[in-house]
């Protein structure tokens, strides 16, 4: 173990100065604050100065001193963690900022790839790639104009856009550049061989890229990443249709996956409550379906089989509803935004389920957060949601708090989100995609001992003076 200095605060920031340049270092109260905080209800420590890296040579040379100094360092891309993530939870420490490295390196149209920095806002990469005819398969979290391409790696992103046909994040990644926590630059999938490439992820030995994926920057600093790329589509239906029970709306579900009628997004508004809202039509399941295809003749053939499917199961399609439906799939980035503009701030709680898991948790919801807590009472709202995810019989379940943004609101509101998390981890066995110290605190005590212990020999093992992101999962 090294030593820890005796160095001072401010002797720190003046050799971080040194490695990213003084302009790069900020060290007054007003802008550390503002790093204390990410989009959840959880509030950090004051960090002690916030480093922004250029490149990976800059974020080796700042985790190599933390190594030498004793200093702890949280990685932060654009702050959109919904779980307490890019903040820090220990007192002396630095937060490593991202968001200067910012540049798409390469489009690669043959191997049908993008290369970017992780600092890359989603929103900026969708717009660019357009320009091409191209897109990454799941294209950004519902955060995207403000969220970073590597912050969504370390965090395994998921939600609609289209998660159902391309899985989220994590199944778009084919190689990593990673800085480790003592400060080396390691390259893994097909680029770790320099003759072959950035094409392939699982290979050379396994899934060393899966390690870095969803961590939260625990095993390594995530500087560089290849996406996959697919060709924008040139025709779309939009369809929706509500059932009246569950039983009807899951073997819909069931039907689309198991005749290999997948959509590009299949979401899926669960209990009456949350589809009265979306379709004001009775029913305790409700279902959006987005396809999105390269030929007018595929589109119509898949929309056509989902029709008669849903009409064979006793669906009611609600005036409008394909209307309805491209709505809210334009309005993908902005569907979040425009309901903490109404209703306030958001505590997020989503995670995977089995779908046949739903009729049981939806209505578990609807009675712990109204019943239980009476949230109304706070001046909060909740809103419920799900998606068919990776072309299997699993959902990410999104559940979203919205709280007013004032201290006692804040805190009521974490308590009542963190309780749920612990409640649905232990009652469903529900399983967070992305972590955060939220998601750690409920989850880490409940898995099986034996995973726990191989986390922390892997924690070890790569970061022998917990130097990194220490606290966020292990």
């Amino acid at each position: 173990m090294v030593k820890k200095s005796q160095q001072s605060p401010s002797e720190i920031v003046r050799q971080l100065e040194k490695i990213v340049g003084r302009e790069n270092v900020a060290s007054d109260t007003v802008d550390l604050l503002a790093y204390t905080r990410d989009a959840s209800p959880m509030e950090g420590v004051v960090p002690m100065a916030v480093v922004k890296v250029g490149d990976s040579l800059e974020c080796s040379r700042v985790l190599s001193l933390a190594n030498e100094l004793g200093f702890k360092v949280y990685v932060r891309g654009g702050g959109t963690s919904a779980g307490g993530g890019g903040i820090a939870f220990q007192p002396n420490s630095v937060i490593l900022d991202t968001t200067r490295m910012n540049r798409i390196l390469e489009i690669d149209e043959r191997n049908m790839s993008v290369t970017v920095q992780p600092g890359v806002i989603w929103s900026t990469l969708n717009e660019e790639l357009a320009k091409r005819g191209l897109r990454v398969p799941f294209m950004g979290p519902e955060s995207a104009y403000g969220a970073t391409v590597g912050g969504s790696i370390a965090l395994a992103s998921m939600s609609s856009q289209g998660v159902t046909e391309s899985g989220g994040t994590f199944n778009q990644v084919l190689s990593l550049e990673v800085v480790l926590p003592t400060g080396e630059i390691t390259r893994v999938g097909s680029d770790a061989l320099p003759t072959a490439g950035k094409y392939a992820r699982v290979c050379c030995g396994g899934d060393f890229a899966g390690l870095f994926i969803g961590s939260m920057g625990v095993f390594g600093v995530i500087t560089e990443a290849t996406l996959r790329l697919e060709e924008l589509p040139t025709s779309s239906r939009y369809i929706g249709v509500v059932f009246e029970s569950w039983e009807q709306g899951l073997r819909f579900v069931q039907g689309i996956l198991r005749k290999k009628l997948t959509p590009k997004s299949l979401n899926i508004t669960p209990g009456r409550k949350s589809t009265e809202s979306s379709w004001g039509v009775a029913g305790e399941c409700g279902c959006r379906i987005v396809i999105e295809e390269p030929d007018d003749g595929i589109a119509s053939r898949k929309a056509e089989a989902i029709i008669s499917m849903a009409r064979e199961l006793g669906g009611v399609f609600p005036t409008s509803h394909e209307q309805n439906v491209e709505n809210w799939w334009k309005k993908m980035f902005l569907r979040l935004v425009s309901q903490e503009r109404e209703k306030g701030f958001a505590a997020h709680a989503c995670h995977w389920l089995p779908v046949w898991r739903l009729p049981e948790i939806a209505e578990d919801a609807e009675k712990y957060f109204h019943q239980t807590w009476g949230v109304e009472e706070y001046g909060m709202k909740v809103s419920i949601g799900a998606y068919v995810a990776d072309q299997r019989p699993a959902v990410g379940f999104s559940l979203f708090l919205f709280y007013r943004d004032d201290r006692e609101s804040r805190l009521r509101a974490r308590e009542i989100w963190e309780k749920w998390l612990a409640h649905i981890v232990e009652r469903y066995g529900a399983v967070p995609y992305w972590m955060g110290m939220a998601w750690t605190r409920a989850l880490m005590t409940r898995v099986r001992p034996e995973y726990r212990d191989f986390l922390r020999r892997l924690k070890r093992s790569l970061d022998p003076n917990d130097v990194l992101n220490p606290g966020m999962l292990v």
